[in-house]
């Protein structure tokens, strides 16, 4: 199988000159510091242009770095190489510090003339204003980043140490965390039921740690953000961060709870399919059938058509990164596990990570990360500010190229095949929009609960009521899936990270129940957003094609889409 080819970053050899020239750049840029006062508009802009190409060769030199680290994590070379080179752009960083921190704290009126006479700059610089109501003097911005050192970068950091030792007792072995959630959706029931079984005993015997952490993180979040920055709400930095009006989420989050009943359904049926009680410990129990095999020209070959079918554009953007080397797909040792597609500037070709196996899934992952792919060339003519798609649209295109893939083959599977497919679709947009959905939720009430001064046992009773409204009658909750909470590290890494992921995978949904009805007249439109990368609001980027993310009954339209699937699943197993 295929490995990428780097040297379209640029070539390795020059590294020690090019990071001279960065340093070199950013030194001279520092200078600016002493001239701001009196810039004139087109004195600005070209300034601006110095920042983006000081930008752009920081960040050739960063994603080569991490793309060669990944393909072999265990070399002490390549590791060696990225920290050196991690530390040398953070110093890079820091010394263009002053100019954000400047046009922050500008006088509104100054600030205007500069965001009008900017052209494609106007959002990255309209982004740095949207923070001036919650920001400090650099002084004390600069106390804030060491605190942040040794006060919640060290509590996650600690989780994370703490947690990456769990061992657990697994056939006559010590084994760690990694090798049991393989379990969780294991064909053999016992399987799973002891997988879950060990991992919420573990955290629930660990819980008062755990939970003193928890506290702490969320204890300095609130005091950064809701006393010092003077935030309205703990989420409302996620909302700011997002470029999100917080009516949208409070509507996605309405809309899925009111819809709650249409999974029970489902997960009523798939314990009919399966003749199983339902309960936690089975959610993810797969449909047993004989898995067919798709090496790596075949996937490819499926994707390509996949993409062609829909849109020629689409079909010869994803055929760029196939043609230009830019896939590593091979299984070499100690490669990075996963996939990921790196974008790097808005004229180099992304990268794509597979590691592929030949299963099922590998298509459905080749075309989700070929849509990132695709999203970021579309959004070619942006700047290195704004072409990457803020994090609510991030998924659009990957989600919506994996949706067009899972009809291309839904269309053509047999029956058995037909089941086993919808059941994984379903199981697949349970976990990323409900169960992201409701972790939120219990965010919400976490934060507020602990600034009442809650116990663990408080924060275990809620999370435990949030998995009832859930899953209802439909779903058995043990009880000690009340420490799941505690498993969870987006909790504690990123708080209200987790709507992002409802939203935009709930978005596609209702983006190709759109395009179901519309047909070809719908791709403009989607090429228009995608086109727009992170140039602007997701708000405002949807509200051009005629879409309002405020709206319920827009959201609404995703669920309608789940419906059809659960219905098909109804009339295949009757």
């Amino acid at each position: 199988m295929v490995v990428w080819n780097l040297n379209d970053i640029y070539d390795f050899s020059q590294t020690g000159t090019l990071l001279k020239q960065v340093k070199e750049k950013a030194e001279k840029f520092a200078l600016y510091r002493k001239k701001l006062k009196n810039l004139s508009p087109k004195a600005f802009v070209n300034l601006l242009k110095e920042f983006e190409e000081i930008t752009v060769l920081s960040a050739k030199i960063s994603s080569y770095a991490d793309l060669w680290l990944s393909e072999n994590t265990a070399s002490s070379e390549r590791n060696a190489h990225e920290a050196k080179i991690s530390e040398a752009l953070t110093d890079i960083g820091n010394t263009l510090l002053f100019f954000s921190i400047w046009f922050k704290e500008l006088p509104e009126k100054k600030a205007k003339i500069y965001i009008k006479s900017a052209g494609k700059y106007a959002y990255f610089l309209k982004r740095i204003r949207d923070f001036q109501k919650h920001s400090l003097d650099e002084k004390s911005e600069q106390l804030i980043r060491l605190k942040d050192l040794t006060g919640n970068e060290t509590l996650t950091r600690m989780y994370d140490l703490f947690t990456n030792k769990f061992l657990y007792d697994w056939e006559g072995k010590k084994v760690q965390q990694a090798v049991i959630t393989k379990f969780f959706s294991d064909a053999n029931a016992e399987k799973r039921k002891k997988a879950y079984q060990l991992v919420m005993k573990k955290y629930g015997e660990e819980e008062t740690i755990l939970s003193e952490l928890y506290k702490g993180i969320v204890n300095d979040w609130r005091n950064e953000n809701v006393k010092v920055r003077k935030y309205e709400s703990p989420i409302a930095v996620r909302h700011l961060g997002n470029d999100i009006p917080a009516k949208a989420i409070d509507s996605v989050l309405a809309v899925i709870r009111k819809n709650t009943p249409l999974f029970q359904e489902y997960f009523r049926l798939k314990a009919k399919i399966l003749n199983i009680e339902m309960s936690r410990y089975h959610l993810y129990a797969p449909y047993q059938i004989k898995q067919k095999e798709y090496d790596y020209e075949t996937s490819k070959k499926i994707v390509l058509e996949t993409y062609k079918d829909f849109s020629p554009e689409f079909y010869a953007m994803a055929k760029k990164v196939f043609d230009e080397n830019h896939v590593h797909a091979r299984l070499t040792e100690n490669k990075r596990s996963g996939a990921f597609c790196y974008s790097i500037t808005p004229q180099i070709t992304p990268y794509v990570l597979l590691n592929h196996v030949n299963k099922p899934r590998d298509v459905s992952t080749m075309a989700h990360e070929l849509g990132h792919a695709v999203h970021s060339l579309f959004a070619h003519q942006q700047t290195i500010f704004t072409f990457h798609a803020g994090l609510p649209l991030a998924e659009t295109a990957s989600v919506f190229g994996e949706m067009l893939l899972f009809k291309k083959l839904v269309a053509k599977a047999e029956k058995k095949e037909k089941i086993a497919l919808l059941m994984q679709k379903l199981d697949d947009t349970y976990a990323t929009i409900m169960r992201q959905a409701y972790f939120i939720l219990f965010e919400l009430q976490a934060h507020q609960m602990i600034a009442e001064g809650a116990t663990v046992e408080d924060l275990n009773r809620a999370y435990r009521k949030n998995l009832n409204e859930q899953f209802g009658g439909a779903v058995a909750v043990p009880e000690e899936f009340q420490h799941e909470w505690k498993y969870i590290p987006h909790i504690f890494h990123s708080p209200f990270y987790c709507y992002a992921y409802s939203f935009g995978n709930l978005l596609v949904l209702a983006l190709y129940n759109k395009y179901a009805k519309e047909g070809k007249s719908f791709i403009p439109k989607y090429i228009k957003i995608l086109s727009y990368g992170g140039s602007k609001s997701p708000y405002a980027i949807l509200k051009e094609v005629g879409i309002d993310i405020t709206q319920e009954s827009f959201w609404q339209e995703g669920f309608n889409l789940i419906k059809k699937d659960v219905d098909e699943l109804k009339k295949l197993v009757k």
